[in-house]
Order: structure tokens, then C-alpha cells, then sequence
């Protein structure tokens, strides 16, 4: 059985435009999607926890040794950028292939033109970011858009749903497994409850 270890954003320190709330907020409530859409097409999910620490998120992923690791964050830009990026950390092999899986989905549902998959070693000065140079299985770190842009916190609100099914995709993608459409009703339900509209 193909598994996951799906590490939502920590900072809850981390406050968006308007009522956007915080990042460790919307990412956990994405994680919530994707969580459900993974483990309905037979994929074991874990998942860190909010009183967590990273060094301790590392950790419990090389210690449960998942077949990927995927983070999810929110950006911020002085309110001055939009759109998506995606990290791996070494292009070139498994972490590069799920971070163009995955992004590839999400730029499906995101309104504006993205900003790329991009190597987090060559980007961060030969350091790359702590979570993808130190976890031992394929991990991808994506930011889903800009938190402190009004535009891109709106479009996070009110499309919750939509990038975990997103994320969701394009990881069963990496995985050569075919995504199958939930049911209305179950669709409707979590639109409701994530979104906070009507199907």
C-alpha cells in the first residue's frame, strides 16, 4: 500500500490578509482534504500535529518511513506576489517527479499564472529548506499562493476543497493511481464545511 506523510504548515504565528486566519489554520484544513481523498483510494496517511515541533516532524517521517513526504504552506511576499511554488530539494529524481505531479494539479485550479517547481538547494544557497534536505523518503513542499496578498488569502478561503483535491490528484498521479470522482453528496458536504458554500 502506498503511503504519505503529509506535514501541514506549523506557524501558527503566521497570520494572513483580512480573515484569512493563520497558516497552520488553512494548511491543516487542506491537509483535512487530502487526508480523506488519499485514504479513500486505499493510501495510508500520516500526518503531523499541531503542537509539534519540525525538528520532531523529521523525525517521526524517518522514523515511520512513508513512500513520500509532502509539507504544505501558505507564502507571503509583502503582499506583493501571487501564485503557486512547489520545492524539492535535488532535482533530478523522485522529489523533483512528485513536486511536478503535484503542481501540475494545482495550477489546474489556481487563478493565476504560478511560479514554478523549483530546487530548494539551488534556491536557499546550497542550505535548501530544513524539512526537504533532512527527510529521508521523496519530499515535495508546496506554497499554495500568498497569504498576505487579499486576492490569493480569498482565493485559499474560498477554494479549500478544491487545492486539497488538487494536491490530492497529483500525488495518486506520482502513485499511477486513477483518481475517482466522490459521490455529490459527499463533494457538497465537505464544500460546504471547508469553503463555507453551497455545492
Amino acid at each position: 500500500m502506498a503511503s504519505v506523510y503529509l506535514s501541514p504548515s506549523l506557524q501558527e504565528w503566521n497570520v494572513g490578509y483580512g480573515m484569512y486566519g493563520t497558516e497552520e489554520q488553512r494548511m491543516n484544513q487542506i491537509a483535512d482534504i487530502v487526508q480523506y481523498e488519499l485514504e479513500r483510494h486505499g493510501v495510508s496517511v500520516y500526518r503531523n500535529r499541531p503542537e509539534m515541533r519540525l525538528q520532531e516532524v523529521v523525525a517521526e517521517s524517518n522514523m515511520l518511513r512513508p513512500d513520500i513526504h509532502v509539507a504544505l504552506h501558505s507564502n507571503a511576499s509583502a503582499g506583493q506576489a501571487r501564485g503557486a511554488e512547489i520545492y524539492a530539494h535535488r532535482f533530478g529524481g523522485a522529489a523533483e517527479a512528485l513536486a511536478r505531479d503535484i503542481y501540475d494539479r494545482v495550477e489546474e485550479v489556481t487563478p493565476t499564472e504560478g511560479l514554478g517547481v523549483k530546487e530548494g538547494y539551488s534556491t536557499f544557497n546550497g542550505q535548501g529548506m530544513y524539512e526537504l534536505r533532512r527527510t529521508t523518503s521523496p519530499a515535495a513542499l508546496l506554497e499554495v499562493a500568498f497569504h498576505d496578498n487579499p486576492e490569493d488569502a480569498q482565493f485559499i478561503i474560498d477554494n479549500i476543497y478544491e487545492l486539497g483535491q488538487a494536491v490530492s490528484k497529483g500525488i495518486l498521479q506520482y502513485f499511477d493511481i486513477p483518481y475517482r470522482e466522490d459521490t455529490p453528496e459527499n463533494q457538497a458536504m465537505l464544500i460546504y464545511r471547508y469553503n463555507g458554500v453551497p455545492y
